[in-house]
């Protein structure tokens, strides 16, 4: 499954992309999802960055494998938290090419 995200992200976003990532996996039965956030743009005077990563690992269950195509500068990439404890894979790549043969390994 392949989601193509543009825009300026606002608070509020990654979280509601988490939501539409999950219920998406769930009505199609996939268990592989790419997300695409290189047309996704910082808001001018924005601090901090996209915190996709642990919404998606709040969000989804431990069997989804995520790949992120995205810059690191943009997204949230550190391991999650302990206390999370199950969560799905997530991985953060530059380029799409890279993305799709981690994801067909999985």
């Amino acid at each position: 499954m392949r989601f193509e995200v543009e825009g300026r992200w606002r608070n509020g976003d990654a979280l509601k992309l988490a939501y539409m990532v999950k219920a998406a996996a769930a009505r199609l039965r996939q268990d592989h999802v790419l997300i695409d956030l290189r047309r996704v743009d910082t808001p001018p005077g924005a601090e901090g960055k996209f915190l996709i990563c642990d919404r998606l690992r709040r969000a989804l269950a431990p069997k989804i494998k995520v790949v992120l195509v995205a810059t690191p500068e943009l997204v949230d990439d550190e391991r999650a938290p302990p206390s999370i404890g199950h969560c799905p894979d997530i991985a953060l790549f530059g380029a799409e090419r890279d993305a799709i043969n981690w994801l067909s390994l999985q």
